[in-house]
């Protein structure tokens, strides 16, 4: 029976194309979108990591610090010894690393791993084998696992690759496994891992012996039955017994356990489920778009209907007919959206690597498929339910004796119509709110002053073919027979050989420069000037060559920068900046003042003078908070301390200037390729490209809420002209007696209008009360804007005026200039 409803339906649709077309589109474009987000939503927060008991693993990391954060290895192995709720306790520290490529070095993703790690999360090699407990004990064999893309890349896919040896930052390791490409450990490493490598993880000397190196994370896999709770109690209490038994060593430590899914998608898990909750406004403004038109068209068809419920047709048939008609609609909606949707996902291939956690394992699975037949149920029910109830109350009589234009303004369906309206225009209030305070924000951030630089700076990042791993630093203290330092040998002869190219205006390095991601912490002693109760002073160290300032566009406030005298042979000097000075030096100067790094166990015997006061850098992007930052010259980093192999023997950051934007990419890799062939080039990027990657997300949320926003403001001016218009079409009688009677064409057009402007008014005063109470949840998001912005709402009062204004012209000329005797003849 209701398979006849839907055939009628079809071509009840087919004779009115125009209609059709219409609620179609709408719904195509507010499912697809919906589709679109939900997949996204569903594979990166709600399908579970591709882990085998996925949903018991959690990250341990210092409490109060943000979602990832590493600890030390020693505390690692206290949480590993005394743990009775973890079943497994595994950890890796991340790195890079230089292996040999085809024309030179290349620089992959190297985590190491304890050698549970990979049992845990289920490894099962492509080729080869897992680790072995040998290969994580200090000193054990030096092992390698590939990942399927670098072998296929690098390797030519041999299949004889396991047991061969290959380089790996100057080291000889074998090969012992070749790892799918569709594993992903760690997961918080990201895309980078599909062209990577895995190490073993061999504790150091360093790490043994030092409880606050921390480069060390920590991933457990909880026993069965055991809560988050209790883990997390603990845990606590673990750190609790480090801090007793320890002094303080270990004064501070304390950890937090999380979800390892949370852990891996916090960043965008508020981010992707404000876009979601948009697009579900996006949803209702189409449903009820799609409302007003089968409302209309109801009205329509009320004779129709009144003669089939005369001939016998019960209310229950003339209800199922509407839906099956909105089934219809959504069936074909939906189809369409699909479509739509499809193309949205193939999109996000084109995003920077990063932006979305797990989005190589994006696509529309079977719960998609099912959200998607429920989104077309719920527009369905939404879309046909008040032209179905109309028409289920509807008198047979009364409606076959009326005209068919005689029902009046005054109606139910009338009043539904404007209140639909009006719901619109209120959903398209908040999402132009939102719009315009991510708009503010992005403004703000791209106007507020950085303390450097961004025009005709390139910059790209050098690694040593015997790089250093952060995991295991290796320092000789042997100062007789100290090695030559990289700085002298390789690093200054190449900005030399770079700053006589043609169109370079200047060349600098530094380990840590803006917006390049890394931080090294130190503390620090103020020669003369102890600090009270003992409290550590902290800063960012970097070290960096001469014409660092004006390569970087940084200004020198005082005293003098880094300069080419700065040797490993003349007197140390460091360069510090304003929020230094402001927080540590209180009622005396800070020029000629030494500073002290790192303690006695770092190798830094001698102390820096300070020479020069650098302006503030927004080091993590426009609106970070300043940090203090000392700059040493990098010859003068000794290389018998723990300093050298962490700053330099890593990798370092060239800072390029040139006159006008030309690619230097080319040219540096001949001057690298003579001076050392083995060193790996990567990441050439502009500062302006480093800036707009690091305000990637703001500009995406703003595109997306604005696009969100738009098709809002669309299916607005289109509901609103389609109420307007059938006002006048089902008034025209009533018009032309007004006309009859007296009434101006000029009055007419302003009932229209005023008709619309109570819509408006109506739906702006509803909307801005929920973008006061939705302000809140993109607070955080914000940047020196307030969620209650006057000219953000003053904003979108005017745009939604002006477009209720545009929207309701042509109905008001169309009243006016009905002619009063030919709609009184009429019927």
């Amino acid at each position: 029976m209701f398979l006849q409803d839907v055939k009628y339906a079809l071509r009840q649709l087919r004779s009115s194309w125009g209609f059709a077309a219409l609620a179609v589109i709408t719904l195509a474009l507010g499912i697809g979108a919906n589709t679109a987000m939900f997949t996204v939503v569903e594979n990166v927060l709600l399908r579970p990591l591709p882990y085998p008991g996925a949903g018991r693993m959690v990250f341990i990391a210092p409490a109060g610090e943000s979602r990832i954060g590493a600890i030390s290895y020693l505390n690692y192995r206290d949480i590993r010894d005394q743990s009775q709720t973890l079943e497994t306790v595994a950890g890796y520290s991340e790195d890079v690393a230089v292996i040999e490529g085809k024309e030179g070095g290349v620089s992959v993703t190297a985590p190491h791993l304890t050698t549970n790690a990979l049992t845990m999360a289920g490894a099962q090699p492509l080729l080869g084998r897992i680790f072995t407990e040998a290969e994580g004990r200090s000193n054990g064999p030096q092992a390698v696992i590939l990942s399927e893309a670098l072998w296929r890349q690098n390797f030519s896919a041999d299949p004889r690759i396991i047991g061969q040896t290959i380089r790996v930052s100057g080291v000889p390791h074998t090969v012992v496994g070749v790892m799918p490409a569709s594993f992903r450990f760690p997961e918080t490493i990201g895309d980078d891992l599909t062209k990577g490598i895995w190490l073993p993880l061999q504790p150091s000397d360093e790490m043994l012996k030092d409880r606050g190196y921390n480069f060390f994370n920590v991933v457990a896999m909880m026993r069965p039955g055991v809560s988050l709770t209790a883990a997390t109690q603990e845990i606590r209490g673990i750190a609790m017994r480090i801090r007793r038994q320890n002094g303080k060593d270990a004064a501070h430590v304390d950890f937090r356990v999380s979800s390892y899914q949370d852990t891996v998608t916090g960043n965008v898990r508020p981010v992707l489920w404000a876009l979601e909750g948009a697009l579900g406004l996006v949803l209702l403004i189409a449903c009820a778009n799609v409302a007003n038109l089968l409302l209309a068209r109801c009205l329509g068809r009320r004779q129709e209907f009144a003669v089939r419920a005369a001939l016998g047709a019960s209310r229950w048939r003339l209800v199922r007919q509407l839906l099956a008609e909105g089934l219809a609609l959504s069936i074909l909606g939906c189809s369409f959206g699909l479509m739509l949707a499809w193309a949205a996902l193939a999109s996000l291939n084109k995003l920077p690597s990063g932006t979305i956690p797990r989005a190589n394992s994006i696509g529309i699975h079977w719960t998609v498929i099912l959200a998607l037949g429920a989104i077309a149920t719920l527009t369905t029910v939404l879309s046909s339910l008040l032209p179905a109830v109309i028409v289920s109350r509807t008198d047979p009589q009364p409606a076959l004796q009326a005209s068919s234009r005689g029902l009046g303004s005054r109606s139910v369906s009338g009043k539904l119509s404007g209140w639909l309206v009006a719901g619109e225009v209120a959903l398209s209030a908040v999402l132009l709110v939102g719009t315009g305070l991510l708009f503010h924000t992005l403004w703000n951030l791209e106007h507020t002053h950085l303390g450097y630089d961004t025009e005709h700076i390139t910059r790209f990042t050098v690694m040593p073919a015997d790089a250093a791993g952060f995991s295991a630093l290796a320092v000789s203290t042997d100062t007789a027979n100290a090695p030559a330092s990289v700085a002298d040998t390789i690093y200054q002869p190449a900005l030399e050989r770079i700053r006589q190219l043609p169109g370079v205006a200047g060349a600098a390095l530094a380990t840590t420069p803006p917006l390049s991601g890394g931080d090294l912490s130190s503390s620090f002693d103020i020669v003369g000037h102890p600090t009270q109760d003992n409290n550590k002073r902290e800063t960012r160290l970097s070290a960096a060559s001469e014409d660092y300032a004006r390569a970087q566009g940084t200004p020198l406030l005082r005293g003098r920068m880094i300069a080419a005298s700065d040797t490993a042979s003349t007197l140390p000097v460091v360069v510090v900046n304003e929020e230094l000075v402001k927080q540590y030096f209180h009622g005396f100067d800070p020029i000629g003042q030494q500073l002290s790094f790192g303690g006695k166990d770092t190798g830094m015997v001698k102390p820096y003078t300070i020479v020069g006061i650098l302006a503030n850098e927004a080091d993590h992007g426009p609106g970070s908070d300043p940090q203090p930052f000392a700059l040493i010259p990098y010859r003068q980093i000794p290389t018998t301390s723990l300093f050298y192999p962490a700053l330099l023997k890593t990798f370092v950051i060239f800072t390029v200037k040139t006159r006008g934007d030309i690619a230097i990419a080319p040219e540096m890799r001949a001057v690298f390729k003579e001076i050392a062939p083995g060193y790996a080039l990567d990441n050439f990027q502009t500062m302006q490209e480093a800036l707009d990657q690091n305000t990637f997300s703001q500009r995406l949320g703003l595109y997306l809420t604005a696009s969100f926003a738009g098709l809002a403001v669309v299916m607005v001016i289109a509901g609103l002209y389609g109420v307007l218009a059938q006002l006048v079409s089902y008034r025209r009688r009533e018009i032309g007696i007004r006309m009859a009677l007296g009434a101006t064409r000029q009055s007419i057009a302003q009932m229209i209008l005023r008709q619309a402007g109570i819509l408006i008014v109506a739906g702006l005063a509803a909307g801005l009360a929920l973008s006061m109470l939705a302000g809140r949840l993109v607070k955080s998001y914000l940047y020196e804007i307030k969620t209650l912005d006057p000219g953000t709402y003053i904003g979108v009062i005017v745009a939604l005026l002006m477009i209720g204004t545009i929207a309701s012209l042509l109905p008001a000329r169309s009243a006016s200039s009905i002619e009063p005797m030919e709609a009184l003849r009429e019927d």
